[in-house]
C-alpha cells in the first residue's frame, strides 16, 4: 500500500471510530453535521430519486397522496412557499422535497427544510439539511446561521461562533446569528462585544422583545442597573407576555432591595410562593442570609403545599447564617 493511500485508510478507519464514538451521544443527523464539521465527511453526498424522504419529519406521507404533481421543481417550490405562508409546515416540507428530487442541487431548499425541522424541533434532520446545503453552497448564510445555533445549544461554543461569524459575514442581517453571538461573548465575560453583537441585531429587529431582555441581561451582569431596567421595561412594553423578561426584571428589583416591585414582577409569570421563593434564593446566593430567612418563611405561609421546599430553603440559609456567624 503506497504511503497516501495509507494516509486514506487511516483517515477513514478514523472517521468510522468517530461515528461510532458520536452514535452513541447523538441522532443520525447530529452525527452528520459534526462529522462534517470535523473533516470527516467527504465530498457533496447529493442523492437523487427518493432519497430525501428521510429529511421529512411529520404526519404521514399519504396525508399528501391526492396533490397533484408537479411539472417542474420551481413549480414544487412556489407549492411549498405557499404551505408555508399558510402556517402547514408538513405540507411545505413535502413539496421542498418532491423538488429537490428534481433538482437535487438546490441549496435554498435543503435550507428551508433544514429551517423548518429545525422549528419543529426534528433537530437530526434540520442537522443533515443544512449540512446537505453547504455541500453545495459553503457560505449559505441561512445554513451557516442554523447549524450555528445548534452548535450553541448543544454548549459547543467555540464551533458555534465560527459558524455565526461565516453566517454574518456572508449576510449581515441575520439578527439570530448576532443574537447567539452576543450571548456567547457575555458567556466568555466579553461584555462590550456582546453589546455591540445585540445593538446589531436590534438594528435589524428593533422591536424584538428578546433583544431587549438579552441586552439588558447584559448590562445587569456589568451592574448597570438603570440601563438593564430599561431594556427589561421595553421588552416588556413590547411583549407583556415576555416570561424570561419578568423573571429578570424580579431579579433585579430584588438585588436594589426593591421588594415588593420584585414580587409585583414575579407573580406574573410564578405563584405566589415561587416568587417569595425566588426573592429568597436570589438573597441567599447574594449572601444575605437574614433577608433570605425572611422571604423563605414567607414562601413556606404562602402555600401549605410549599412547605417541604420552602423549609428546606430554610435549613439551608439557617445553616449558613450559623456558618458565617451573622
Amino acid at each position: 500500500m503506497t504511503g497516501q493511500r495509507m494516509d486514506a485508510a487511516v483517515g477513514t478507519k478514523a472517521c468510522g471510530l468517530a461515528r461510532a464514538r458520536l452514535r452513541k451521544r447523538a441522532g443520525a443527523g447530529l452525527v452528520a453535521m459534526l462529522l462534517f464539521l470535523s473533516g470527516c465527511a467527504s465530498g457533496p453526498q447529493v442523492k437523487s430519486g427518493n432519497a430525501y424522504t428521510d429529511l421529512y419529519d411529520g404526519k404521514s406521507e399519504l396525508t399528501f397522496s391526492t396533490l397533484m404533481p408537479v411539472e417542474s421543481a420551481e413549480e414544487a417550490i412556489a407549492r411549498g412557499d405557499a404551505a408555508y405562508r399558510q402556517g402547514k409546515l408538513d405540507e411545505a416540507v413535502f413539496e421542498y422535497i418532491r423538488s429537490l428530487e428534481l433538482d437535487p442541487k438546490n441549496a435554498d431548499t435543503f435550507y428551508k427544510v433544514g429551517a423548518i425541522n429545525q422549528h419543529k424541533g426534528a433537530l437530526d434532520k434540520a442537522a443533515s439539511a443544512f449540512q446537505l446545503a453547504l455541500q453545495l453552497e459553503p457560505d449559505h448564510a441561512g445554513a451557516l446561521e442554523g447549524l450555528g445555533l445548534m452548535l450553541m445549544k448543544q454548549r459547543q461554543h467555540e464551533k458555534a461562533r465560527t459558524m455565526l461569524e461565516k453566517a454574518v459575514a456572508a449576510d449581515d442581517k441575520r439578527w439570530q446569528a448576532f443574537n447567539a453571538l452576543g450571548i456567547m461573548a457575555d458567556l466568555r465575560g466579553e461584555f462590550a462585544a456582546a453589546r455591540t453583537y445585540y445593538d446589531r441585531a436590534l438594528a435589524i429587529s428593533p422591536r424584538n422583545a428578546r433583544l431587549h431582555n438579552n441586552l439588558g441581561y447584559s448590562f445587569y451582569l456589568i451592574g448597570h442597573w438603570n440601563r438593564a431596567e430599561y431594556q427589561y421595561q421595553t421588552a416588556l412594553n413590547i411583549d407583556p407576555e415576555h416570561e424570561r423578561a419578568w423573571r429578570n426584571l424580579g431579579q433585579l428589583y430584588t438585588r436594589l432591595e426593591r421588594f415588593d416591585e420584585a414580587l409585583e414582577a414575579l407573580i406574573k409569570v410564578m405563584p405566589e410562593a415561587d416568587a417569595w421563593n425566588t426573592i429568597g434564593y436570589i438573597l441567599m446566593n447574594e449572601g444575605n442570609y437574614r433577608e433570605a430567612e425572611e422571604f423563605f418563611s414567607k414562601a413556606a405561609k404562602a402555600s401549605p403545599s410549599y412547605h417541604v421546599t420552602a423549609n428546606d430553603n430554610l435549613a439551608q440559609v439557617r445553616r449558613l447564617i450559623a456558618r458565617s456567624g451573622d
